[in-house]
């Protein structure tokens, strides 16, 4: 009895005491602690000279790792990381470093952590640690989920760049080592449904699911981390950091995670959640744990994943000089990172994208705070709309400028950044082209006149929008010839707008000049003097130094080339090719500062100079010769299209690694700046080369401007204009340069200044009689001064065109290149939008069609769903709105509204603009409450958005009011326009256009509430104003008058003599006052 009574308990205790077993070994395994001194960034390796640390490696542990084994080998106990024989051996100039952080799960010390919170405090470390080199390279080493910590890092870092200056642009390189990008499978005995987990669960040990959950296979976080990180890194394309996944080959006992061995063997991370695609992997035969181990300097797995880390140091030389591209799209180019910025804050809506800023150089790597310049400027911008940067060539001011450009739109998502070069009148007129072009206001029927004229209107009206103007290089108004007729034009200078929130940041190294657009208010001009004694060491040695001894030497080298900001950085370029071959010390550089100055080379400037270019001429001697070509021209920016494709692809980028050239931020447009072609020019004329170089500039321009129409020649009409300076002797020079000069008239008559063609023939006359009539010139030259006189006198303008003859022209254009080329949907689009804008639309059918068409090509093209076809959805709904076809009209505006918000988001304002045309709709539909709430959900938008006194919220107040009428409340619908009206009045003036519509429909409410003298009284002023701005044939000034006419017969007078004895009475009749 006894012993059958004990037979069914033997199971029962085994059974029992297998779970205690358990339970002890579990426990045993969570007891273990990490000290609070063990966590955050720990410095593993650093180089005895901290100046010539050229790179941070940081390495980030996974889950439940411990920080004192986590890169340790458990048999030869190295430590890969800081051993002497293995990557402090590698790369010897690295900095390496460690990041820990409390990644305990499960037990009493387990820590509530999420992914999020680890990358932020990584980043604050960075932050820290990196405060005097915020330039230096990192790459980061993530075993498990550290490499997840590496991505979400470097999304914050992207999205916050004020709060984590310079890490973003720092990353070069991540090496992830079994990293489940894609995580853990719920086959998985570590996945939350695993057996791992149900174990620590039957032993009652505490967990916390924070990270773990994280990993998990379609965790949203994880999802999200992910593809906000490669989307961003594909959108940095060649210049984004390095990324390289190594994978494990073998199954792991995933119970001694918990202390158990009674798991089953697995693959925790395989081969499809460990590798990215598009992105180099390799596999390593290691299991999961031993991924971040390796034994010794010999170690196979090792030497594998040092050759990635040391090939990602040397491609940041590729990868960092990139960073500030920018990538074309149809409107709005951008900078490369700020479009990663958008990407990754998709999930909150799209951001608004930064305009092209084509400045003639790039973002500095190593820009010098001079004393807190930027937040001077920023300082100052609060009292005053401009602000100029005086000082000497070299001295930094357009870097300054560009630095600020970024600066504040990265604090304004959303502004538009407008850079204008104003070297010349040529240059400003191509940069306020390209404004045009990017508020989409420039039309191929504007003279050069009207372009500028339209983006000065435009910028001044958008009175409650920030946007920030460059005005770069306005050093002699000598050079800015009138723009328009020379009896009328005004000087470029007249057309730098203003407005409530603008900003217009000037740079120029004349006084008076700087007085002038300061309106002499010395106040706002900054002096941007030479570097004082710690910008100039920092610039010179790439990063704030600590070293006492190093920061002396360069402080006296920055004395010898006089504190010269651009001298500066020709030095430390040559130490740093110097250096990075035969290791040149400050010493020797200044030792041959002192041999060219003694040898008469001349200024401290000439002879750093001599320095960088003998070492081209002697590397690469057909380099100095098209830089020498480049030196001659006095230009701002030359464009690509003036190279030559080799030159473009070899000669140009090495160039820019010399610091002789320096790229746009578009890689469009390339720089000498002016003390470097100070420098060419004074050594062209100390070796007497300097009129044959001018001669070859001539052959090259005569050759890429032969035809005046097209885009090529007005992107090199700077450079022309550069060249029709020089006085050439001989007489192949005489005959390139009389070719030019009909060329660049040819094209001014083009642009209707028959003034300043007749300015260059007449120059190109006198050289064609010396030339003896080669080649018909003086014919040829005599002909086209006979067509400029004519035009002069001509009362007829050659534009705008009559409808006919652009339909001449488009139907040309269309037979020349079929009806489905771009070049002929454009201009075909650009003539019914013009027809419709104009009231002339009376062939609607063929307008129909012509939008019809692209639509049809632009949805094969880009498809359905693509913002450039919902843009051409709303076209042709603008086209059947004009023909009263209401209800196609409101489907098709719909449509275009829907796929505008996904690709723009709801407060763009090419989505409100769409979104007020179909509530205009169901106006004329009578559909009037419908259109009471989409006119509200447009103003909301536009309040947001815009701002409330913006034009566009000002337009929409005016249709709701009108709207108000419809409905019969026309008292409040006056009460609002008269509130529109005053806005108007005070920011536009009373005689700005839209101001003297409002009026007119504020005088026609009166009429509504019968308010009769009072609509009277303000139909006469509005009308006398209209007659003197618009003129008396404008279709305004038409409908005015005959409203008034309307009211005067339905009265039966010809004028009222009675007065309205409201209490408050109307505003006051228009009178002119300024804008």
């Amino acid at each position: 009895m006894g012993a059958n009574q004990s037979t069914p308990s033997e199971p029962t205790a085994a059974i029992t005491t297998v779970k205690d077993a358990r339970k002890e070994a579990i426990e045993k395994k969570a007891a273990w602690t990490i000290k609070p001194q063990q966590i955050g960034l720990k410095l593993l390796v650093q180089p005895a000279d901290t100046d010539d640390i050229d790179v941070d490696i940081v390495a980030i542990h996974g889950v439940g790792a411990r920080p004192e084994y986590t890169w340790v080998h458990r048999e030869t106990q190295v430590n890969w990381l800081s051993h002497p024989t293995m990557l402090p051996a590698a790369l010897p100039k690295a900095r390496i470093m460690a990041y820990n952080y409390a990644s305990h799960w499960f037990g009493e010390n387990a820590v509530k952590q999420t992914l999020s919170g680890v990358a932020k405090k990584l980043l604050h470390s960075l932050n820290d640690e990196r405060e005097n080199c915020m330039d230096r390279p990192i790459i980061f080493i993530g075993h498990c989920f550290g490499g997840l910590v590496a991505q979400e890092v470097y999304n914050q870092a992207i999205m916050h760049p004020g709060d984590h200056p310079g890490i973003a642009d720092s990353i070069v390189g991540i090496v992830f080592l079994s990293t489940p990008h894609h995580g853990i499978p719920e086959s998985s005995g570590f996945s939350t449904q695993g057996e791992i987990y149900r174990a620590i669960i039957d032993a009652e040990v505490p967990v916390q699911y924070g990270l773990m959950n994280t990993i998990a296979q379609d965790n949203e976080i994880l999802v999200n981390v992910v593809h906000d990180f490669t989307r961003t890194v594909k959108t940095m394309q060649a210049h984004g950091p390095t990324l390289f996944c190594f994978y494990e080959q073998k199954e792991c006992d995933v119970g001694r995670v918990i202390g158990l061995n009674d798991q089953p063997r697995e693959f925790l991370v395989t081969e499809m959640s460990g590798t990215l695609s598009g992105h180099d992997k390799e596999a390593l035969p290691l299991d999961h744990f031993q991924m971040n181990k390796f034994e010794d300097c010999n170690d196979d797995n090792y030497n594998s994943v040092r050759r990635e880390i040391v090939k990602m140091m040397k491609g940041q030389r590729r990868i960092l000089p990139g960073r500030w591209e920018v990538t074309a799209t149809s409107s709005s180019p951008m900078p490369l990172l700020l479009e990663a910025r958008s990407i990754v804050a998709a999930s909150t809506g799209p951001r608004p994208r930064m305009p092209s800023l084509p400045a003639p150089i790039a973002k500095e790597a190593h820009f010098a705070p001079r004393g807190k310049i930027l937040q001077t400027i920023e300082e100052k911008f609060k009292s005053t709309v401009n602000v100029v940067l005086l000082g000497d060539s070299g001295n930094g001011k357009t870097h300054t400028a560009v630095e600020y450009a970024h600066k504040y739109f990265e604090e304004h998502p959303g502004c538009h950044v407008h850079w204008v070069n104003a070297a010349s009148t040529s240059e400003f007129l191509l940069s306020y082209k390209r404004i045009g072009e990017a508020l989409r206001l420039a039309k191929e029927t504007m003279t050069d006149a009207d372009v500028v004229e339209e983006v000065h209107k435009t910028l001044k009206q958008d009175v409650s929008g920030h946007w920030l103007m460059i005005l770069d290089g306005l050093d002699d108004e000598s050079l800015l010839e009138p723009i328009g007729p020379s009896d009328r034009g005004k000087s470029p200078c007249d057309f730098v707008p203003s407005s409530n929130y603008a900003r217009v940041l000037i740079t120029t190294r004349s006084g008076s000049l700087a007085r002038r657009m300061a309106n002499n208010k010395s106040q706002y001009i900054i002096d941007v003097a030479r570097l004082n004694d710690d910008d100039a060491s920092y610039v010179l040695l790439g990063e704030r130094t600590t070293d006492a001894a190093k920061r002396k030497d360069s402080i006296l080298i920055s004395k010898a080339l006089e504190g010269s900001a651009g001298t500066i950085v020709l030095a430390y370029l040559y130490r740093k090719i110097r250096e990075n071959e035969d290791g040149a010390s400050w010493k020797a550089y200044k030792s041959k500062l002192q041999d060219l100055s003694s040898a008469g080379v001349g200024s401290s400037l000439m002879c750093s100079w001599r320095l960088l270019f003998d070492m081209i001429q002697e590397r690469h001697p057909e380099d100095t010769r098209l830089l020498l070509l480049i030196g001659t021209l006095d230009v701002q920016s030359i464009p690509s299209v003036f190279f030559e494709r080799s030159e473009l692809f070899e000669q140009i980028p090495r160039l820019v690694d010399y610091g002789m050239v320096e790229p746009s931020t578009n890689q469009i447009h390339f720089t000498v700046t002016p003390i470097i072609r100070q420098c060419i020019q004074m050594w062209l004329d100390q070796i007497g080369k300097k009129a044959s170089i001018q001669k070859q500039a001539l052959s090259v321009l005569y050759e890429k401007t032969v035809d005046v129409k097209s885009s090529v020649f007005e992107a090199l009409l700077p450079s022309t204009f550069a060249v029709l300076k020089f006085q050439p002797t001989e007489a192949q020079g005489k005959l390139y340069q009389t070719t030019l000069l009909l060329r660049v008239a040819e094209y001014a008559m083009e642009r209707e200044r028959p003034d300043l063609a007749l300015k260059h023939l007449e120059r190109g006359l006198s050289l064609s009689k010396d030339l003896k009539d080669k080649g018909g010139l003086l014919k040829q030259t005599k002909a086209v001064i006979d067509k400029a006189r004519a035009q002069m006198k001509s009362s007829k303008p050659k534009r705008p065109k009559t409808e006919s003859s652009d339909r001449d022209v488009l139907l040309e254009l269309k037979k020349k290149l079929g009806k489905d080329d771009p070049d002929a949907l454009r201009a075909a689009n650009e003539f019914a939008s013009s027809r419709i804008a104009n009231g002339e639309s009376g062939d609607s059918e063929e307008i129909v069609t012509i939008y019809k068409d692209a639509l049809d090509w632009s949805e094969k093209t880009y498809g359905k769903g693509s913002v450039d076809s919902a843009r051409r959805l709303y076209n042709l709904a603008l086209a059947y709105d004009d023909r009263h076809e209401y209800e196609k009209a409101a489907e098709l505006y719909h449509s275009a509204s829907e796929v505008s918000e996904r690709h723009l988001g709801a407060g763009s304002p090419e989505l409100l603009k769409i979104l007020t045309n179909l509530a205009l709709i169901y106006c004329k539909q009578g559909n009037l409450e419908t259109a009471e709430q989409a006119f509200e959900v447009v103003l909301t938008g536009q309040r947001n958005t815009l701002g409330f006194d913006h034009p566009e919220t000002l337009m929409t107040r005016q249709n709701v009011a009108m709207l108000l009428e419809e409905m019969g409340r026309v008292q409040d619908a006056g009460a609002e326009l008269a509130n529109v009206f005053d806005i108007q009045v005070r920011l536009l003036g009373s005689n700005d256009a839209a101001t003297l519509q409002t009026a007119c429909r504020l005088a026609a409410n009166y009429k509504l509430q019968g308010k009769l003298s009072d609509a009277e009284r303000l139909f006469r002023a509005t009308r006398k104003m209209q007659e003197k701005s618009l003129g008396k044939t404008h279709r305004d000034t038409a409908m005015t008058d005959r409203m008034l006419k309307e009211l005067l017969k339905e009265t039966g007078t010809k004028g009222l003599k009675r007065r309205s004895t409201t209490a408050t009475g109307p505003p006051a009749p228009p009178t002119e006052v300024a804008a």
